[in-house]
């Protein structure tokens, strides 16, 4: 972070007549983001500039630039978060004007909700995926792909790559191949470097798929496909082990998704599929993932065993729906009513059974959407218990 970074003030006044700065938003290593108001459009804007004890370094500045133009060649793609346009300010420090996003990266999603639903996580990658196609097809790769580069617009319910800072250019883009990183550096995040880079080989698109199937498994699963814990561990996974089975992990995984994001985990670059392959067994399997009514179905996945239902916690929330429900059975007894006490029965039944459907769908860590499916078999069951109880405790 920049040990004297610009205040939303002195910005507003570098800035000129074009922008007003409202407040600032985050800060890194390398840059601090603002909120700003685009006075001629009135639209909300973020405004990126770069810290000024970075801006003195050569290679900083260039690879600040390269984000804008990466970014900018990206904007027609609705997945990426587009950059407006790029300047300096009076006193030659970069800035970047961009798109604002209301909402959270992916990384601080799944720290609050752990793993997505499955239609949604499909969605997000899609997205990521589409993204990957275009950048590189226009000879850019991203180099960063992870979690906290994934953006959830919460106003679009759209996911969008962002922070394009250490992006390649490929020598087939057309554009500035000049390497901006020396033999032996390592940029971005160990969890995400994919073993070419480890290794200090040639960057190309695979790298990107690469750390896309580790970030798919992390959206779907709310794990990576290694179990390492330290950062050699985990460089040490990426040169040497296997991942592991995402079915095993999440079983309702369409398995062409699973196989695909496997195949993205190939140690070697030439066997990975290519940003466009893996956009379309995504959307087989969303397609999969959806109701004919548009509604995801997380249904009783084939195969599902103890383990799925512990972790959903459904025998945890029936037996204590059930001891409540004998508890209440206990005191009705007390009252020398046979009609009520069966009829109480049959609503402690319905009860149950209730429990184990909100279980299925919410039992999971975070907040979870109720679907369909949920609505149609809660109404069932009530109705059911409903009728039944008043059936025997009027039909005498």
């Amino acid at each position: 972070m920049d040990p004297t970074p610009r205040t939303p003030e002195a910005l507003d006044q570098a800035l000129g007549d074009e922008f007003e700065v409202v407040r600032l938003l985050g800060s890194g290593s390398v840059a601090t983001v603002y909120l700003a108001r685009e006075r001629s459009l009135s639209r909300l804007v973020a405004v990126k500039v770069m810290h000024a004890s970075v801006a003195t370094d050569e290679t900083a500045r260039r690879r600040f630039e390269r984000e804008a133009r990466a970014a900018a060649s990206l904007s027609d793609n609705p997945n990426v978060v587009s950059v407006h346009r790029y300047g300096r300010l009076p006193d030659e420090t970069p800035y970047m004007v961009m798109r604002y996003v209301k909402g959270r990266t992916m990384d601080e999603r799944l720290q609050a909700e752990g793993r997505l639903r499955l239609e949604e996580g499909l969605e997000v990658l899609d997205a990521v995926a589409d993204a990957l196609t275009l950048a590189h097809s226009k000879g850019f790769v991203h180099r960063d792909v992870r979690p906290g580069n994934v953006l959830w617009d919460e106003e679009a319910g759209r996911a969008l790559l962002s922070d394009f800072g250490i992006a390649a250019v490929l020598a087939t883009g057309g554009t500035d191949v000049t390497r901006l990183t020396s033999a032996g550096e390592l940029l971005g995040d160990p969890r995400y470097t994919s073993p070419e880079q480890l290794m200090d080989g040639d960057v190309t698109e695979a790298a990107d798929i690469y750390a896309f199937g580790i970030l798919g498994y992390e959206i779907l699963s709310g794990e990576g496909p290694y179990p390492a814990r330290s950062r050699m561990e985990m460089i040490q996974a990426h040169l040497t082990a296997e991942p592991r089975d995402l079915r095993t992990l999440r079983p309702d995984v369409p398995p062409a998704v699973a196989d695909m994001l496997r195949r993205c985990l190939a140690r070697d670059p030439r066997h990975r599929p290519s940003a466009q392959d893996v956009a379309r067994a995504l959307r087989g399997g969303y397609s999969g993932a959806r109701s004919a009514a548009g509604e995801a179905i997380p249904a009783m996945p084939e195969g599902a065993d103890l383990q799925t239902l512990l972790r959903k916690r459904v025998p945890q929330v029936v037996l204590i729906t059930g001891g409540v429900g004998f508890g209440i059975a206990q005191l009705v007894e007390g009252f020398g009513d046979a009609r009520l006490y069966t009829a109480t029965l049959a609503l402690i039944a319905a009860a149950v059974a209730a429990s184990a459907v909100v279980a299925w769908f919410h039992g999971e860590r975070g907040r979870q959407r109720a679907p369909l499916l949920e609505w149609v078999l809660l109404s069932v069951i009530g109705a059911a218990g409903l009728a039944l109880s008043a059936r025997i405790y009027l039909g005498g």
